[in-house]
């Protein structure tokens, strides 16, 4: 049933409906499918304000395409009675125009870096106007995606003079749980990697891999967990969406351990796809030739990707330890208190993260959340730090409030786009050599130098722990 609630539509029966793409988005309206809500555009609710209810749950392929399209925020759809195109394509003659072939990245180099704003916008040139869009967006007014760039002002570095530090002298070198990294810089897990480049999240990974560092695998990747752990020479960790399907979940998890993955990251503050409006208003979509890898049943995958579980609870944690055998990593942790009842439910290492502004707007800057974790977990557990990093100065203050490595997002993923896995190995040694400078100038001789003395706290940020 379709019907009109204030100036938004809701619509039961989907099934009886066509749902056709259409290049821009004017009027978006919110449509509730079985408890869910997605956003759609139609600029003619009113012709089909009238039709009667029919089927009350849709097949596990137009939820696909529904979701595909609208869940990820990546197009705009119009809805036509199931009869009336069927009338329309009995009566007409022209066929239907076949879209273009979707054109990622093939670029294989190394990226020249003079910073990763420009980096960017060379980046925001090279690929496609839909790739660039579903990178760099985040939900609703990006209030959050702007603040998790600001918030790093509130903690200025506070540096120590004559310390007899030098370039030669300052070692980056790193303990995280039971890795020896060469520096406290990570690739974040982030999906969908064939919209930016061909070879996908195996190109990402093996650019990670030639940096020497850790590679965390998203669930959410088109190609396949066994896959990409041979693409990399480095460690890796899988990051997991909690399935309702308890069947697809414990698969998962037990391909992880056999692929050589050592880790297991729990997603908990994404349980179902991000809505960006700048997806939204140019209408576009994924291109069909891309699948989540992990699920396509081509290469052995099973279930669907967005039959996510939406109460996941503390209880999943040692699921995830337990079917795995690997020890488990909670990412998209902003409260002191969460983050101490995870380590209870058994958590090995806490990701501090908002996920980079890409599911809800509104929500504090991940640098402003991390001090207070910091404190809560009294040093005796490992933080992850991800969401805003764009300079070395940025890494080293989310060192001196407590993380013990950062996770990088958009910028290897604008790496990728421009050189391919060389680009990405680019842009974490650009991170790491920047790291490097910001503690010869603030007297850090090692990662373990930088401490909490290391920042001040600004009017704002001090006002902000007060309240």
């Amino acid at each position: 049933m379709l019907e009109r609630r204030g100036r938004r539509w809701h619509i039961d029966d989907v099934d009886r409906y066509d749902l056709t793409y259409v290049p821009s988005a004017q009027s978006i309206f919110d449509v509730g499918v079985e408890a869910t809500v997605w956003r759609i555009d139609d600029k003619k609710m009113n012709e089909h304000a009238d039709l009667s209810a029919g089927a009350k749950t849709m097949s596990l392929s137009r939820r696909r395409l529904f979701e595909t399209t609208v869940g990820l925020g990546a197009a705009a759809l119009t809805m036509h009675p199931r009869s009336a195109l069927a009338q329309n394509a009995a009566t007409s003659s022209k066929p239907a125009a076949a879209s273009p072939p979707y054109r990622a990245s093939t670029e294989d180099h190394p990226v020249s870096i003079i910073n990763l704003d420009l980096l960017e916008q060379q980046a925001q040139g090279k690929l496609t106007e839909f790739a660039y869009a579903f990178v760099s967006g985040g939900a609703g007014d990006e209030w959050t995606l702007r603040e998790n760039r600001r918030a790093f002002e509130d903690f200025p570095i506070m540096p120590r003079m004559l310390s007899g530090v030098d370039a030669k002298s300052v070692d980056l070198k790193t303990r995280l749980l039971d890795l020896d990294l060469p520096f406290p810089i990570i690739v974040a897990p982030m999906g969908v990697h064939g919209v930016v480049h061909e070879q996908g999240e195996v190109a990402t990974a093996a650019g990670a891999g030639a940096a020497g560092t850790l590679y965390q695998c998203s669930g959410a990747s088109n190609r396949t967990m066994e896959e990409i752990a041979r693409a990399t020479s480095g460690p890796k960790w899988f990051q997991i969406y909690f399935n309702r399907d308890v069947g697809v979940t414990r698969s998962l998890l037990q391909r992880a351990r056999q692929a050589g993955f050592t880790a297991i990251v729990l997603t908990v503050d994404a349980t179902g796809p991000g809505r960006s409006e700048r997806v939204a208003r140019i209408g576009g979509r994924f291109p069909d030739s891309l699948t989540f890898g992990n699920h396509d049943p081509r290469f052995g995958g099973t279930g669907n990707f967005y039959n996510q579980k939406k109460n996941v609870t503390w209880d999943d944690i040692a699921f995830c330890r337990d079917v795995s055998g690997l020890p488990v990593v909670v990412k998209g942790i902003l409260r002191p208190d969460d983050a101490v009842q995870a380590v209870k439910a058994g958590a090995v290492a806490i990701q501090v993260s908002n996920h980079g502004a890409r599911q809800l707007d509104g929500l504090p800057a991940s640098v402003t959340a991390l001090p207070a974790i910091a404190d809560a977990l009294g040093g005796q557990t490992p933080i992850i730090f991800d969401s805003g990093i764009r300079r070395g100065v940025e890494i080293f203050r989310a060192l001196a409030l407590g993380a013990t490595a950062v996770a990088i997002g958009r910028p290897v993923l604008y790496g990728l786009g421009l050189g391919g896995s060389a680009g990405v190995k680019s842009v974490i040694d650009f991170l790491g050599d920047e790291l490097k400078g910001a503690m010869v100038f603030a007297g850090a001789k090692n990662i373990g130098a930088i401490d909490r003395a290391s920042v001040a706290l600004s009017r704002s940020a001090s006002a902000s722990r007060r309240g």
